[in-house]
């Protein structure tokens, strides 16, 4: 059996969210990764499954490297369809890619950030 190398790293806010153990396959820093999965308010199974989904991982593939059933993991995608307001893994990636792209240099995503977010205020006004 192959062994999947998750080591789960500690965000700030304590949340903890999985890192791929290769990082040749990421299109984002692993550093990004927790702060995504904070921003689209996904758990850190979520995380791995859309992790498994940027590397082209099929469901099966994905669910012998968690352990678990690929019906487990089909129920997974349609609860991810239905946080994110997609239909499709193509759907899933460019809402991710987005996600990513509206997110400050503080990692709080533009899109869940308010005017009282005294981070969000830094980051509008820029370096000083």
């Amino acid at each position: 059996m192959a062994v999947w190398n998750v080591s789960l790293s500690p965000d700030k806010s304590g949340a903890d969210f999985p890192v791929r153990g290769n990082p040749g396959l990421s299109l984002f820093p692993l550093s990004t990764w927790p702060r995504l999965g904070m921003a689209l308010r996904l758990s850190p199974r979520e995380m791995q499954i859309v992790q498994g989904v940027f590397e082209d991982r099929k469901e099966e593939s994905i669910a012998y490297e968690l352990g678990i059933s690929p019906h487990t993991v089909n129920t997974y995608f349609q609860r991810l369809y239905t946080k994110l307001r997609v239909s499709s893994r193509p759907q899933l990636i460019v809402r991710v890619i987005a996600e990513y792209l509206s997110m400050t240099p503080s990692g709080v995503s533009r899109a869940h950030a308010t005017s009282e977010d005294p981070t969000w205020q830094s980051a509008q006004a820029g370096p000083m």
